[in-house]
């Protein structure tokens, strides 16, 4: 009977414990973003709430954004901004040198004209585009803050009973599009975490699988350089 009792609340403890995990992912990964935002993060500025997340997942953007001197781009009224985490940020290091088996390019040693004009794939002035909005419009051309073409779109959801319109979506995909001779592919990026709001901005932060070169073609340096 002991026996019987202690599996079923060993039983239970298990399946609560997934129920609470599942959750907190449900929170952080819905599309609406973050469901746990408080008033005074709405209120922070882009800077601000990239700097105070307790999980310093975007500590190298803000490093970034210190080093490109580009709190004015990233703080500017009314605008969309694609945040990458640090993983993005390492992959993008880690292309400027031959092999993972030698130290990532430090940010200090990129130029800080590259990093602001990167930054600026990453911004829609003007418009706070919602993961909403990129389902309704399906497949629309932005111009980033370098004037380039940006393209924005809803993917996953459903659609009613009777109905070839899609209603909703699951995940909104990022797509800066190809420079000659400034680009090796037309870049592409899902979306973890959509629809985050500070007091200038829309925040969709990129999969942990994206890349904050968003397709520039990079320089190989060896780690002995200057």
């Amino acid at each position: 009977m002991k026996s019987t009792s202690f599996k079923t609340i060993t039983l239970l403890t298990v399946a609560i414990t997934l129920i609470v995990a599942a959750c907190k992912k449900k929170d952080y990964y819905m599309d609406g973003g973050l469901s746990q935002q408080s008033d005074a993060e709405k209120n922070m500025t882009t800077y601000d709430f990239l700097a105070s997340r307790p999980n310093h997942v975007f500590d190298s953007l803000v490093k970034v954004i210190d080093l490109a001197n580009a709190k004015d781009l990233v703080n500017q009224a009314n605008i969309t901004f694609f945040a990458s985490p640090n993983d993005a940020i390492m992959r993008f290091q880690r292309r400027f040198t031959p092999s993972d088996r030698q130290a990532p390019r430090p940010l200090a040693k990129i130029g800080v004209d590259t990093l602001r004009m990167l930054l600026k794939r990453f911004i829609i002035p003007g418009n706070r585009v919602t993961l909403e909005q990129a389902v309704v419009d399906k497949l629309k051309y932005y111009k980033d803050n370098n004037g380039d073409s940006l393209n924005v779109y809803g993917r996953g959801g459903g659609i009613n009973a009777g109905s070839s319109i899609q209603t909703s979506a699951y995940y909104m995909d990022y797509e800066h599009r190809k420079i000659k001779n400034v680009d090796s592919i037309n870049y592409t990026s899902s979306i973890q975490t959509h629809n985050l709001i500070t007091s200038n901005a829309r925040v969709h932060v990129l999969n942990r699988n994206g890349n904050f070169s968003a397709g520039l073609k990079l320089k190989y340096f060896r780690v002995s350089d200057n």
